[in-house]
């Protein structure tokens, strides 16, 4: 069954405790810390969304931020045991339909083809590079950008 998708505030606390967990699963060197999360949901324009099953376990999550008309996709992650099953997808669309007509931009190692083909299946366009964006190790990072009501949306 596929998990509810929510929009955290800062009085979810043990979800954000568990995206931060599962953060440090899937990118431990780039891993938000819970105050991390928590700021986010905090600041304006700071969007945290989380796929949580029904015993209440975060399997996904997606940060983001908008400023006016334009949003930044800036971190998705599903747990292994869960990948492959569109809740990456449906978080994307749940953002889609937080950030109403904003463009969204996100950044993606160069090197990670199968996030990017990801995100073309979800109508991303590649628009740009942005030169030794990452470190351990140094690469470029593409730019991409989707029309919120293109084909994701």
């Amino acid at each position: 069954m596929m998990p509810k998708i929510k929009q955290l505030s800062p009085e979810d606390t043990a979800l954000l405790q568990a995206c931060a967990v599962l953060d440090r699963l899937c990118l431990p060197e780039e891993a938000w810390s819970f105050e991390s999360f928590l700021s986010e949901t905090r600041k304006p324009g700071g969007i945290v969304l989380a796929a949580v099953h029904e015993n209440q376990e975060v399997c996904g999550f997606l940060t983001a931020f908008q400023v006016m008309d334009t949003a930044d996709l800036t971190n998705i992650a599903v747990a292994p045991a869960f990948r492959r099953q569109g809740i990456a997808g449906a978080l994307l669309k749940k953002l889609c339909s937080v950030v109403g007509n904003a463009e969204i931009f996100l950044e993606v190692r160069e090197s990670n083809q199968p996030a990017i083909a990801f995100y073309q299946k979800y109508g991303f366009v590649p628009v740009g590079i942005r030169k030794h964006f990452y470190q351990n190790p140094d690469e470029n990072a593409v730019l991409m950008q989707i029309q919120s009501g293109g084909l994701l949306c």
